[in-house]
């Protein structure tokens, strides 16, 4: 057959036909039936918060790093300090705070995988034989309960005397803990406890854990679980990586947790915890599965969500199945933290800010596919507050007077029958204490401040202003024999939770209570105490033999008694 211009040309006009063809039954083709466009890993939403927290100084440098599936990827919000700084990277590490309690969870459960103990085991198979428990229900409490929050322990160790307000855990060491427990009272019925979250259950329970595997602490946990779970920068480490930390605009100092690093204290960058998120999302494919899994099963009722070793376990409903999510967040002074999952979807998400500004609702929405929650504008600790105005007594209720003084360019309120607690400025007219739980907003009048509103538990209390000095009795200070100071000398408990410590000092005595100042004070009679301020009045009463047998102290018009620890 021969091949002539017409049948090529013919040829080629259907050629160009089928494809103008083609081309239009594309275009026509429904929206549908194309590949769909996949959604951004953070929403335009969730990156518009952040980026508003960041801008109004709720936040400092916000890192988030999410998984959906088999796509994952980070984000880094906001500077490391000012803002001529760099922004965070994959090399920056944040303190985790409690999110700790999570890896010390998996080394309880891979002490028990391996067969080192058991999670029904007592505390007081782990201490030495006999150890003298004042209240023997303490040595009964399991390291189950320990890991879930169940062990009545009180929240806060009753023997810590910080050397630095500032970092108030960092000197306590272990035989600080087994002081505690020797002398701690009113445990209950460990079998019977309800969820009361304590700082000492998973410090106490990574101490046990040490002595376990006849080490310390982080080393147990570095061998056995950091190491095969390849998170090379998650430790307890001061690296030249770590952010400063950073509470109403101002930098806070680091935190370190002593003897109870179980509970807080490792620093982690993002990536690394990106990557325990996967384990989490796969343990088939992570050497420590069956700890991974044992960890997170729910053991006990917490407020809201069931609790695991160190996780929450939320139940969430999904038309008419139900699904968990597993989570942990944590504020320190300075930085606060969200890990979270759910395996239906295999996704997962992590926020790490080295500010206090809470990050947990923007995980727990993000996780439940919910619209991410507004962020507060953050207060300003740099406002312009002159101390010299708030000082003087202030009427709670009828014959309850509050005391605002200042000493050493800090501000302290007492309370009726407590010592004085350090302030520290949040906003303008607003101070909060070192652990942020009670607060103190002072209120004006025609210019002139006329009285506060006391902020703790949810509560608020209004008191009025009385007087613009804080009453104090000129005390003259004596000599005193250096038997009297020996003799006063000790630990001493004011009640479960407070314990006093007086200790032998250059100038004479110091009196330090639980989480507080350590301060000088003075003998002004026989037997007779008082500090330069006029906070408390101390006597010692004696026994019969002539030792010490009780405190009995004035705290701002009301009357408390202390008995010797021995």
């Amino acid at each position: 057959m021969r091949y002539s211009w017409r049948m090529g040309f013919l040829c080629t006009q259907l050629s160009w036909t089928s494809v103008v063809w083609a081309v239009l039954l594309c275009a026509s083709m429904p929206a549908a039936a194309r590949e769909p466009a996949e959604p951004p890993l953070l929403s335009p939403a969730f990156t518009e918060a952040i980026a508003h927290g960041v801008a109004d100084g709720a936040y400092a440098s916000v890192a988030v790093g999410v998984i959906d599936g088999k796509r994952s990827n980070t984000f880094y919000f906001g500077r490391r300090g000012d803002a001529q700084s760099k922004p965070a990277d994959d090399a920056s590490l944040f303190e985790l705070g409690a999110v700790t309690e999570v890896f010390t969870g998996i080394l309880l459960a891979q002490a028990a995988v391996e067969g080192k103990l058991r999670l029904a085991d007592p505390v007081e198979k782990f201490l030495p034989e006999r150890f003298p428990f004042a209240d023997a229900r303490l040595g009964k409490i399991t390291l189950a309960q320990l890991a879930s929050q169940h062990s009545v322990l009180p929240g806060q160790p009753a023997n810590l005397f910080p050397d630095d307000l500032d970092d108030p855990y960092a000197g306590y060491a272990g035989e600080d803990l087994l002081a505690l427990l020797a002398f701690q009272r009113g445990a209950g019925e460990a079998a019977e406890a309800a969820y009361s979250y304590s700082i000492l259950d998973a410090g106490l329970l990574g101490h046990l854990l040490g002595r376990v595997y006849r080490t310390a602490y982080a080393q147990a946990l570095t061998d056995k679980v950091l190491v095969p779970l390849d998170l090379r920068h998650v430790s307890f480490a001061d690296d030249p990586d770590l952010l400063s930390g950073h509470a109403h605009g101002a930098i806070v100092p680091h935190w370190h947790y002593g003897v109870l690093a179980g509970a807080a204290g490792l620093r982690a960058s993002l990536p690394d915890m990106l990557a325990f998120l996967q384990h989490n999302l796969t343990p088939e494919n992570s050497p420590l599965r069956a700890a991974l899994l044992l960890a997170r099963q729910p053991r006990a009722a917490g407020p809201a969500d069931q609790i695991g070793f160190g996780w929450n376990v939320r139940e969430k409903i999904d038309g008419a199945t139900t699904w968990p999510l597993v989570w942990r967040a944590s504020r320190t002074a300075g930085f606060a933290s969200f890990i979270g999952f759910r395996t239906d979807r295999q996704r997962a998400i992590v926020l790490l800010g080295n500010s206090s500004e809470d990050v947990a609702a923007l995980g727990i929405a993000w996780l439940g596919d919910d619209a991410p929650p507004s962020v507060a504008h953050a207060a300003n600790a740099t406002a312009d507050n002159r101390l010299d105005e708030y000082p003087g007594l202030y009427q709670i209720a009828a014959g309850s007077e509050a005391v605002v003084r200042v000493a050493a360019n800090a501000l302290s309120l007492q309370l009726p029958g407590e010592f004085p607690r350090r302030l520290r400025p949040a906003d303008k007219d607003v101070f909060i204490t070192d652990s942020s739980a009670f607060g103190v907003t002072f209120m004006r009048g025609i210019g002139a401040v006329n009285g506060l509103v006391l902020h703790a538990g949810g509560t608020n209390v209004s008191a009025t202003r009385l007087s613009t000095r804080a009453p104090r009795l000129a005390r003259a200070p004596i000599t005193i024999p250096t038997a009297t100071r020996v003799a006063a000398a000790g630990d001493y408990r004011l009640d479960d939770a407070n314990w006093l410590r007086i200790a032998p000092s250059a100038q004479g005595l110091t009196l330090q209570w639980t989480q507080g100042e350590r301060r000088s004070i003075f003998a002004y009679a026989a037997d007779r105490f008082t500090d330069a301020e006029g906070t408390l009045d101390l006597r010692l009463v004696r026994g019969a033999d002539g030792r010490v047998a009780k405190l009995r102290l004035e705290l701002a018009g009301t009357t408390r008694e202390a008995m010797p620890l021995r």
